[in-house]
């Protein structure tokens, strides 16, 4: 596991359009989604076209991706009541099966975190899987605020 803990992590280019594609469906699949045909190139093409979105990827020595952290960069417009500010929301942290349990998942999250102090970022938000909530917490991440209030669009409208 030596390898794994030496694991270099930096911002993502447009070369790592296919890795990153493939660490996310390698997420889904561990999820139980079954990826349709197509899905790397599409998912590649969306990553490249998408210019308001940070990520790092994670990888080996002999440069394998062992894991990346994704997040979209949300700005909001000025207000006469607050200055214009930027917050991130993380899409996905993931590690490989192989490369878990050594502290990457944090140091990734360490990694945006100081990308995020260093880019006039305000707050990252997420929504966290129960079984990585303590990951966060370590990093941390706190429950937003009481004020806070959600809509979805209903899944079963006409």
């Amino acid at each position: 596991m030596g390898r794994v803990q030496d694991a270099g992590i930096r911002l993502a280019e447009p070369r790592d359009a296919f890795a990153v594609a493939a660490l996310t469906l390698q997420d889904d699949r561990e999820c139980g989604a079954v990826a349709e045909p197509g899905f790397l190139d599409r998912y590649a093409d969306a990553w490249l076209a998408d210019r308001a979105r940070v990520t790092f990827v994670a990888e080996a020595a002999d440069g394998r991706p062992l894991g990346m952290v994704t997040a979209a960069v949300m700005t909001a417009l000025p207000s006469s009541r607050r200055p214009a500010y930027r917050w991130l929301h993380v899409s996905l942290l993931f590690v490989t099966a192989d490369a878990r349990g050594v502290g990457l998942g944090g140091r990734l999250l360490g990694t945006l975190q100081q990308w995020c102090m260093d880019n006039g970022v305000n707050r990252v938000q997420l929504i966290a899987a129960p079984e990585a909530r303590t990951l966060y917490e370590r990093a941390g991440f706190l429950p937003p605020a009481d004020d806070r209030l959600e809509w979805q669009v209903p899944e079963d409208r006409d």
